[in-house]
This record gives C-alpha cells, sequence and structure tokens, in this order.
C-alpha cells in the first residue's frame, strides 16, 4: 500500500492542533520502506522544536487501521495525564457521571467503572461478571472496613494515598486483594522503613497475618538484632505463651548471653503470674541456662519467687553444674555443651563497648554515680543504671558477670559496701560486704576470684590487707597482707598470678616497689623495682606483658613477668593521674584524669576528656580520636566485649 506524504503531513498537523506535544517516539509493526520512515522522523524532529508539552497517545494513519503493514506513532506526556488526573479527581468529588456504587459497612462510594476496570484485575473481573445482573451498578466489598475502601479508591482516581502505622495493615490487605501492584508495594516500602524495637513484634504479627513476605523479614531482623530494647517495651509482655515461645527459640537472638532471655521471661510472667505461671515452665524449656552467667545461676535465680520449686531447682542446680571452672577455654565449653545437646546460640555476640563507671567531674569537685557507654554512636548515659550509691576514691574491676565495685568513700569515711553491673543487662546488684572498710584500694579479678589490695582504712592510713571474693562461697576472705601497705597501687592479673606495682603512702610520697601475689600458693614475692616512679598510674596487660602508663609524670614503660625485667619506653603524650588505662582493640588508652591537656582558671591542673592511644608494637602514641565525654577523674573505663 502506496503512502500519501500530504496526508501525514496533514495527519499531525491536526495532532499538533488538538493537544500539546514534548516527546515522540516512533514504533513500527513491519519494516517500511527507509524513505518513508526517514520523512516522518525528520518532520517529527523539527516539529519537536516549536510544540509546547505532552500526553499519553497513539495514533494511527487515519486512512487505515493498524494491521501487519501499517506505522504507530505513540506520544507520550506527563501535563494531559496530570490534567486527566484533576478531572477524574474532579468527578469522583463531585460524584459526577457515576455509573456504579461500592459498599462496605453499609456506606457507598460514587465511582466510574472503566477506571476500576482499568486500575484492578480483582475490579474488571467483578464488573464484567456482574454485567448480567439486575444490581450490576452496586458492588459491595465484604471483610474491609468503610474508611480502608475510601482510601483505596482515592488512591486510584488521584495517585495519593495517607497511610499511617495505624491504618497500614488494613491498606495492604486490601491492596493486596484488589491486586494494586503499586500502592501495596508503597505501603510496605513505608512499613519497612518504620520498623523499629517498639513496633516491630506487631508488624511482624500483620505480616505474617497477610503474608507481606519482606516486611516480614525486616520487622523479624529487627526483633533478633535488639532483643534487649525490644523486650522491654510493651508488645512484648502483650505477647502470647506461644509467641514467646517461638521468639526465644531463635538461634539468632542478638544477645551476649542467655541472662537476658531469663530475665525477659520473668518479666513477662509478672504482668499476669495467675494465668502465665502455668506457661514458664514449657516457655523455659527453650532457654539454654547453661549459658546464663554464674552470678544469675547463685544469686538472681534462686531469689526469684517464681523459680522457687524442686523443678527449677534442679534446672539451675544442673546449669551450674555443666558450667565449667573460671580457667575453662571457650572452645571446651563448648565441646562440653555439645555432647549434651545444649549448643550456644549462633547469635551470641562479641559487642565491643566502652563503659565508664562514676569518678569525679571537674571543675566542680562533683562526685558522679553516672554511667557511660560508647559504641558506634558515641557515648550515652545510662539513665536506668546509676551506681547504686553515690562514692568516690572506690575501686572497680572488670569480672566474667560485669563490673564489681567495691569501697570508696561516703560522708568522708571509707565504705564496705560492694555492687555488680551486668555488662547484660545494665542493671546493678548488691554483693556481699567488704571485711574492712576501705577506700583509695586496688581490685582486680584474678582468672575468677576478685581481689581486693591495700587503701586507705577507717583511722585514715594507709592497708596492708587484702580480701578475696570467690563466687563459689558467695563472700570475702581474708588472704595474707601485701608486704607494703599502700593506697592507690596499679594492679593487674596475669594467669595465676596477681602484680603490683608502685603505689604511695598516705602523705602522697611515691613508691616504686613492685610485688607479685602467687594465687596457687598464696604468697607474696617481690620484684624488680619500676625503673622511674609513676604517680597515680595505671596499668594493663597486653600479651603476656604489662604495662604502666600515664600518672603525673605521663610514664610509659612495659614489665617483663618471665624475665622479671623492666622496659622504658616512649612517654605520654599527657598526664593523667587518676586516669585508668586499658586495652582496646589491641591498643593501649590512657583515659582523662589530671592533666596538663586542661588547666583551671587558677593555673592549676584539673580534669581532661583527652585519652591517648598507644601502639605496643612500634612504641608510639597518638591522640585518640575518641574523647571522654566530660572531664573526669577517679573513675574508670572498661571494654566490655564478651565472647559468652
Amino acid at each position: 500500500m502506496k503512502m500519501d506524504k500530504k496526508k501525514w503531513v496533514c495527519t499531525l498537523y491536526t495532532v499538533y492542533l488538538s493537544v500539546s506535544i514534548l516527546q515522540f517516539q516512533i514504533t513500527t509493526n513491519v519494516s517500511w520502506r527507509q524513505g518513508k520512515v526517514v520523512t516522518v522522523s525528520l518532520l517529527l524532529k523539527w516539529e519537536r522544536q516549536i510544540l509546547p508539552k505532552t500526553i499519553f497517545l497513539r495514533l494511527c494513519p487515519p486512512y487505515a487501521p493498524l494491521q501487519k503493514k501499517s506505522l504507530a506513532l505513540e506520544v507520550r506526556t506527563a501535563t494531559t495525564r496530570h490534567r486527566c488526573g484533576r478531572i477524574w479527581e474532579s468527578f469522583f468529588q463531585e460524584e459526577t457521571l457515576s455509573d456504579v456504587m461500592l459498599m462496605a459497612e453499609g456506606q457507598s462510594i460514587p465511582c466510574h467503572k472503566f477506571l476500576l476496570a482499568s486500575a484492578s484485575e480483582y475490579f474488571y473481573n467483578k464488573l464484567v461478571a456482574a454485567s448480567d445482573d439486575v444490581d450490576h451498578n452496586l458492588l459491595e466489598i465484604e471483610g474491609i472496613s468503610f474508611q480502608t475502601l475510601k482510601l483505596i479508591i482515592s488512591y486510584i482516581y488521584t495517585g495519593n494515598i495517607n497511610i499511617t502505622v495505624d491504618n497500614a495493615g488494613d491498606v495492604i490487605s486490601l491492596c493486596k486483594a484488589l491486586k494494586l501492584n503499586s500502592a501495596y508495594d508503597t505501603c510496605e516500602a513505608f512499613l519497612k522503613e518504620q520498623a523499629n524495637p517498639a513496633n516491630c513484634i506487631g508488624l511482624h504479627r500483620m505480616a505474617t497475618r497477610h503474608d507481606v513476605k519482606e516486611l516480614k523479614e525486616k520487622a523479624r531482623e529487627v526483633m533478633i538484632n535488639n532483643f534487649r530494647e525490644v523486650v522491654s517495651g510493651p508488645e512484648f509482655l502483650d505477647m502470647s505463651a506461644d509467641e514467646v515461645e517461638e521468639y526465644i527459640q531463635d538461634e539468632n537472638l542478638g544477645i551476649p548471653n542467655e541472662d537476658p532471655v531469663y530475665h525477659a521471661v520473668i518479666c513477662w510472667v509478672r504482668v499476669s503470674p495467675g494465668e502465665r505461671k502455668n506457661c514458664l515452665s514449657q516457655i523455659f524449656k527453650s532457654a539454654r541456662f547453661r549459658f546464663c552467667s554464674t552470678y544469675c545461676l547463685k544469686y538472681i535465680m534462686p531469689k526469684e519467687p517464681l523459680m522457687d520449686t524442686v523443678e527449677y531447682h534442679k534446672i539451675i542446680l544442673s546449669a551450674v553444674k555443666h558450667q565449667m571452672d573460671d580457667d575453662v577455654c571457650w572452645d571446651k565449653l563448648h565441646a562440653v555443651c555439645k555432647e549434651c545437646e545444649v549448643l550456644p546460640r549462633k547469635g551470641y555476640q562479641s559487642k565491643a563497648a566502652m563503659v565508664i563507671i562514676g569518678g569525679i567531674s571537674d571543675p566542680g569537685d562533683v562526685t558522679s554515680n553516672e554511667c557511660w557507654r560508647l559504641e558506634n554512636d558515641g557515648w550515652e548515659v545510662l539513665e536506668d543504671c546509676p551506681m547504686p550509691t553515690t562514692v568516690r576514691l572506690f575501686s572497680a574491676c572488670m569480672t566474667r558477670d560485669g563490673i564489681l565495685v567495691s569501697g570508696g568513700t561516703s560522708g568522708n569515711k571509707p565504705a564496705s559496701q560492694c555492687s555488680l553491673l551486668s555488662t547484660s543487662t545494665y542493671q546493678w546488684s548488691p554483693l556481699p560486704d567488704l571485711n574492712t572498710a576501705r577506700a583509695r584500694h586496688a581490685s582486680v579479678c584474678g582468672g575468677g576470684p576478685v581481689y581486693v589490695i591495700g587503701g586507705e582504712g577507717v583511722d585514715g592510713k594507709e592497708m596492708a590487707s587484702m580480701e578475696c571474693f570467690q563466687k563459689n562461697s558467695g563472700h570475702w576472705e581474708v588472704l595474707p597482707d601485701i608486704p607494703k601497705p599502700l593506697v592507690h597501687a596499679m594492679v593487674v592479673s596475669l594467669g595465676m598470678y596477681i602484680y603490683v606495682f608502685g603505689g604511695t603512702d598516705i602523705a602522697w610520697n611515691n613508691s616504686n616497689q613492685c610485688y607479685v601475689f602467687r594465687t596457687n600458693s598464696i604468697s607474696w614475692q617481690k620484684l624488680a623495682d619500676m625503673p622511674f616512679k609513676c604517680k597515680f598510674g595505671s596499668a594493663a596487660v597486653w600479651k603476656d606483658m604489662i604495662y604502666v602508663v600515664g600518672g603525673i609524670e605521663g610514664a610509659c614503660m612495659s614489665f617483663n613477668p618471665t624475665l622479671n625485667v623492666w622496659t622504658s619506653l616512649s612517654q605520654c603524650r599527657h598526664q593523667h593521674a587518676d586516669g585508668p588505662a586499658f586495652v582496646w582493640k589491641d591498643r593501649i588508652l590512657v583515659c582523662g584524669g589530671r592533666s596538663n591537656a586542661s588547666k583551671r582558671d587558677d593555673g592549676s591542673i584539673g580534669g581532661t576528656t583527652v585519652i591517648d592511644d598507644y601502639n605496643p608494637e612500634r612504641n608510639s602514641w597518638i591522640l585518640s580520636q575518641i574523647e571522654l565525654p566530660e572531664r573526669l577523674l577517679g573513675h574508670f573505663v572498661f571494654c566490655t566485649e564478651t565472647t559468652y
């Protein structure tokens, strides 16, 4: 069939006079002769420079329908689409030319069949099937609210939908039923963005009920990775027994040990003990008590009234029995538990965080009972777990169950109280008091037992006494005195030995003497003196070497316990009197304290936020990018990274 060029030009100008055009797309069903196609293309290219804006349209030559040998011209435009949208919206709002009524909950919405059928396969099938019925202009939608139906119909007419957390479940369910894929995807994306520890349980329920797979996976991910935050919210307390059991069965719960699971279940039961106590036995079958901390098994669970039955006593005793002593390695514990068919969760985390305990804020000389934690997002005050009592000049050490705080001064008098901060739940628990009240003393965890050494007594004099807290016995035991009475001594443990360096007397006369306490023989031995003094310094262990750092002198020296030899190293960048040192990611950090990096208005040395970072392999110091949250001295800082 021949094509008349003049008719084509006339047709195109007719389109130009009828609608606005911005973009053109040429499509052809067959291969036309090259000259004809080029002619049309050139004409469109030339007209594009002068024709204003757009619509969706499909045009064919007026003298021939679309057949095998026909040319289709597709003109796409957003402006006309927008105009149509506004017309449809006005028709919807003004109920103009409506030809079908949609009903839900006894209320109706006037609509247009062609628009419903073009938007939804569900409506198309319903309207076609009802075309022969007497009431073909009435279509009732069952099982949904009128407000939800109105939202969806408004979306069909306007392209906009108002989604909230409250209505999203009903909306996404209806979108799925009506096969409105675009609205469905929008709702699902919105809910995934909103998922957080406070609402993830509800979202998981809703996604499970409506089979929204991606949302279900996202909500579950939040539940697993934020267990402690989730179980502290009201949604967890409203869960059914079956839901709680299924939740704590998950292998990947992001928890350091089983303590949070125990505490969560107990809190859940306490909401309605009469109804839920009978479910406790079944739920606890999914808990792994052998991976609770020893402290929780021995001192928390036995005091819980809900656990005061013969059945639970057997569970606790079995867990304690199968826990190895404190010197066992993780691989051995894993092997033993595997034989007992109780494996650790895959989600047990080794999560590193810095934790600051107490201290004195400077300026102002204000005793702080705050605890801080540093993770990826910066420092945060642990508002729910301030120190049980406001004390200063106390001692603290890291144990496998948490941070043990002992003694200190309260009302200017040495105290004997002790408490433990769990690094898994961040809750304080009381411990038995020291046999002798003391302040300015040193403490360290040696494998399992905790040792307290020296300090200032109630008579205001330096002490030589030593005590040991055995978790198995649950009380403090008096051990042989250290050869020299000391306050502010630097203490570390390595293997079966407790090393004591320096310290002062009550008049602040410094010492460079060193001693080792052999825990196997319960005896003291003198070591080589430090090459120079380190007043109010700190000590840390790195790869079987002991480093004494900081203090007024800004010291840095290493001690080889095997050879009993000291080595002088590069000095700190700053003074760090009463500033603790600890190992963080294979580096030694010295944190805060009185420092020449911070001077008061009167010119005296004040507290600092500065942290100096030492690389033992290179014997070099740099200024850490991390700073303390406030100027502190007499505080303690720990790395709470734990494997189990």
